[in-house]
């Protein structure tokens, strides 16, 4: 997972923080975003200094004063070293003047994202509950709230494993999303004998956009590593989202949600 901000400063405890991995970099110079992460696989350190991207790396000790360990920061368990690492907002924003880096954004920085208060597709299926799977180990699904009209989450990490919801560990709130995308693309092993996979972040591939308990099919593109992501709906109109949080899946595109 990874987690992408408009404003960081009032973020309270975020992690665990985990290694970077080449996609995960390619997806922050998206946004031309900094990156936070904990070390990283050969391909993400490579694809970090070949794409010059601003990070916080906690292994390298990398401004590494930002982040501390919180064994206890799930209620009721004691984690292990691996899932302790975490930032705040505030410790970002007091050292962030400190750092001697570009602190805006690029002057031709373009989001490639619309927002609209109503983001819910004209002419939409019904999307009340959306099964997305990864793989047989990673399985989510999007409830949707209409009340709040928001989706919530629950995940399943095994074929034989349990269904929890996706939860805050700050406050146990379980957190609501106003746009579900789905993005098909290709994805494989890298064949290293370690498990890394390459996702394809770049080119174009079909997709779904969910929102206000409705779906429609729409297509993704990204020309290069310095382009946004660009959404469309099938009629080649660019996609208007919901304003809210935006959760993000990548799949294969071997795989297809259900929709009820």
């Amino acid at each position: 997972m990874l987690g992408i901000f408009q404003d960081f400063t009032h973020v309270p405890k975020a992690g665990s923080i985990r290694s970077a991995r080449h996609y995960s970099v390619e997806i922050v110079e998206s946004f031309d975003a900094i990156f936070i992460h904990a070390g990283g696989s050969p391909l993400g350190y490579q694809e970090i200094r070949d794409r010059g991207i601003t990070n916080f790396d906690e292994v390298s000790g990398k401004r590494s004063e930002i982040y501390f360990r919180d064994r206890g920061r799930i209620a009721g368990r004691r984690l292990i070293h691996l899932h302790s690492l975490v930032v705040t907002g505030e410790r970002v924003a007091r050292r962030f003047p400190d750092y001697d880096f570009r602190k805006v954004l690029k002057d031709d920085y373009e989001l490639g994202l619309q927002f609209i208060k109503d983001g819910t597709p004209a002419g939409g299926s019904a999307a009340n509950n959306i099964v997305v799977s990864f793989s047989g180990g990673k399985t989510s699904t999007f409830i949707y709230d209409s009340q709040l009209n928001v989706y919530h989450v629950q995940q399943k990490f095994s074929s034989g494993g349990r269904t929890i919801p996706f939860t805050d560990a700050n406050d146990n709130s379980k957190p609501g999303f106003t746009n579900v995308l789905v993005l098909g693309t290709s994805v494989s092993s890298l064949g290293d004998g370690t498990g890394r996979q390459n996702v394809v972040t770049l080119g174009s591939g079909d997709g779904y956009f969910i929102n206000g308990g409705k779906y429609i099919e729409i297509e993704w593109s990204r020309a290069n590593k310095a382009s946004p992501f660009v959404y469309k709906t099938k009629d080649g109109a660019i996609l208007e989202l919901g304003e809210g949080k935006t959760y993000i899946c990548i799949i294969p595109r071997s795989r297809t949600p259900d929709f009820s």
